[in-house]
């Protein structure tokens, strides 16, 4: 018997999604987590759930962002997590995406950037090395070879 997490209330939704969590349902959870971005009241600790959130991005981006903080002089935020296609899209543009995290390097030499993009809960992440122009993208099976690169702009 499938339950209809339309005709939940609010509550009764982050009650039911806490249940599926604890009880080892998490594709169960994840719907909830979908139904709650649905009527705008989820939260970040709801969208857990997904394999690829914010702070799994944030895991992910770390050693590049070491990078990017050891470069002398570089005038640009080494590590941001509020990229303009999160926050300077209105919510139903096409180009918004739900995470637009990067790190950013630009000297005198040199202007880079590479960026992680998940444009909504529960899709896969496309990872981006920009110089002026997209030099390679990646996706999360690749990251190795991308931070390869990273570090190769860096230094």
């Amino acid at each position: 018997m499938s339950i209809d997490l339309t005709t939940l209330s609010n509550q009764q939704l982050r009650i039911y999604k806490r249940n599926c969590e604890r009880l080892g349902h998490p594709e169960k959870a994840r719907e909830a987590a979908r139904e709650m971005i649905r009527r705008g009241i989820a939260k970040t600790r709801d969208l857990n759930v997904f394999k690829w959130n914010q702070h799994s991005v944030r895991e992910a981006m770390r050693r590049f962002m070491e990078i990017a903080s050891q470069v002398k002089d570089n005038q640009l935020t080494a590590y941001t997590e509020a990229g303009g296609f999160k926050i300077g899209r209105p919510k139903g543009h096409p180009e918004k995406q739900w995470i637009d995290t990067y790190c950013a390097i630009k000297t005198p030499e040199t202007k880079a950037l590479f960026g992680c993009h998940v444009k909504s809960p529960g899709d896969e992440p496309t990872f981006e090395l920009h110089k002026g122009t997209l030099i390679a993208s990646y996706d999360a099976d690749r990251l190795d070879e991308a931070f390869e690169d990273w570090k190769a702009v860096g230094t």
